[in-house]
């Protein structure tokens, strides 16, 4: 499943992309554009803007109302309109929280200049977005994000 986050849901859009989901988003994106592309790439528009999915609704194009302000809350009214699954996050699934390009495993040898020495301490497993060459591991960031899965469950 393909989405189109608006600008008022960017950790959405990160949250998704690390579960692994083709995630589009962009901070000043015109409705109409938003529209264009979600209908062409055939993409399921997550807004908060209720103008926006009543267009996307006049289209026939799959929208996603978040009324929520809690994020778990936002999710679950993500997953009640999708049916959208997924499983624990990891790095080998994971898309780029931020340029939704896919990631690459790598070897803890190519990047010992690129991070910190307690990081490659720590760290055993390293990947680096195909998109924009940053470099991710699972750390404390994803532990959390692994507790925000299961409250969503």
């Amino acid at each position: 499943m393909l989405f189109f986050v608006d600008a008022m849901l960017g950790n959405i859009a990160k949250k998704l992309r690390i579960l692994g989901f083709d995630c589009k988003y962009y901070s000043d994106i015109d409705d109409v554009k938003l529209l264009e592309k979600s209908k062409n790439e055939n993409r399921v528009i997550i807004s908060k803007d209720q103008n926006l999915i009543k267009r996307a609704d006049k289209m026939g194009l799959l929208s996603v109302y978040i009324s929520k302000e809690d994020e778990i809350e936002q999710f679950k009214e993500i997953l009640q309109k999708t049916n959208l699954e997924f499983g624990e996050i990891s790095g080998d699934g994971a898309r780029c929280p931020k340029c939704n390009s896919t990631t690459s495993k790598i070897k803890k040898s190519e990047i010992i200049n690129q991070v910190k020495e307690k990081t490659l301490e720590e760290h055993d497993e390293f990947w680096r977005c195909d998109g924009c060459d940053q470099i991710y591991w699972e750390g404390i960031h994803i532990k959390n994000l692994q507790e925000f899965v299961r409250k969503i469950k």
